[in-house]
């Protein structure tokens, strides 16, 4: 079951950080269907450092971006992206250290970030890098 349906209303108009943001939803999807069905422990570390280790590279995507054509909110979005790996990273020592999550206390946090980091911080990015192109 997918709890975030990819709609054109998360497009920043940005093809490479688009096409991430899509890959970044199914990975959050993927591990909800993972704790709805119950997948051990384990199972979900490994899924939870693999949507670490994506949101870490498509964060440094944009940070790239962000630098290369020096984007005025680039500080703001920096510290952004440090406080949502931080929270991954909590969320990975959680279950390394035997908690098993339930989607809708931990989790749903997880799909919040992403679509309110798209919305408030990514599309104004996309809009800054569209204008100079």
């Amino acid at each position: 079951m997918s709890i975030v349906t990819w709609s054109d209303e998360y497009n920043v108009n940005v093809e490479k950080i688009d096409k991430q943001h899509r890959h970044l939803l199914q990975l959050v999807n993927e591990l909800h269907s993972a704790v709805e069905e119950r997948f051990d422990k384990e199972e979900l570390r490994k899924m939870l450092i693999g949507l670490t280790e994506f949101t870490r590279t498509h964060f440094a995507t944009e940070e790239q971006l962000m630098s290369k054509h020096d984007y005025p909110n680039q500080q703001a979005h920096f510290r952004e992206h440090r406080m949502l790996l931080r929270h991954l990273g909590d969320l990975v020592t959680a279950v390394s250290n035997g908690k098993y999550p339930t989607f809708y206390s931990d989790y749903d946090v997880s799909t919040d970030w992403a679509l309110v980091h798209i919305n408030e911080y990514d599309k104004p990015l996309g809009d800054f890098l569209n204008e100079i192109e």
